[in-house]
Parts: C-alpha cells; structure tokens; sequence
C-alpha cells in the first residue's frame, strides 16, 4: 500500500518566505563598523581637534575607531616643552573612549636633538624629551627624525 502526502511548493513558500525575507533585509540593513581619521596639524599652538568633534563621532553606531591623523608635516622648531604641553591636549582627547580614539601619521622632530631629550620641560632647544617620544608612538603616532637637507 502506497501512501501518498499531498505537498504544495506554494503552500510551503507561502509560509517560509516572511523568514526570508526578515533575514534579507536584516542582513542588507547591517552596516558594517567604520574607522574615522580626523587630519590634524600644528597650527602654531598644538591645538588638537575639539573634544566635541570626538565625542560625536565616537558616539555615532558604526564607529569603530577615531585617529587623530598628523599630516606628515615637519615640527623641527619645537622645543621639548611644546611637545610635551601638546600630548597633555592629546590625552584629554584620547581619554573620551579609551581603546577607540588614537593617533596617526609622522612627528619630524629636529635633526639635531632628535626625540631623545633628557628634559620635558626645555624651552631653548629644538627637539623632543624621551619619555614625550615614547607617548607618542605608544599612542599610534610614528616620531622621526627630519633629514637635515629638508629641515628650513
């Protein structure tokens, strides 16, 4: 004896399709984590980007990650206490979303003194302090020395 079992590809389609659909459009809904890359330069007073630009972007859903961005420009005439004072700045910024905000680009310092200075707090000498340097590149930014044919 045979059993047949009436089966409709219509009726079966007709009840699975709203899953379907649901994982469709969840998955073309999904959007995936982005970094944010906020250039920064000197601009004579170390000023970092506002602590206001930061938090929106680190408060936006996708945001994965926010560098402060130094565009590779030379800072040959400062002194280890400007340098210093500006990774003080830089630490408020970092402090908005530990982990997710951080640096990135080139510090030429100067070719001379390079970034290996005693003192933090030297006003009268171009260059950058050890402990600064290694801030800094703990932090994401890289710190050279700038050849000194391209030093002006």
């Amino acid at each position: 004896m045979k059993l047949k079992i009436p089966y409709s590809i219509r009726k079966s389609l007709i009840k699975i399709l709203p899953f379907v659909a649901t994982a469709i459009m969840s998955t073309a809904c999904h959007k995936e984590p982005y970094d944010v890359i906020i250039d920064w330069t000197w601009d004579g007073h170390g000023a970092a980007p506002s602590k206001e630009v930061i938090q929106k972007e680190i408060n936006k859903k996708h945001v994965n990650m926010v560098f402060i961005n130094f565009n590779e420009t030379n800072a040959t005439g400062w002194n280890p206490a400007s340098f210093h004072k500006a990774r003080d700045t830089l630490q408020t910024r970092l402090d908005i979303a530990p982990g997710r905000v951080r640096g990135m680009g080139t510090i030429y310092v100067c070719s001379d003194n390079g970034a290996h200075l005693p003192d933090a707090t030297e006003l009268l000498t171009a260059g950058m302090a050890l402990e600064d340097s290694l801030w800094y590149t703990a932090n994401g930014w890289k710190v050279r020395r700038l050849h000194p044919k391209w030093e002006k």
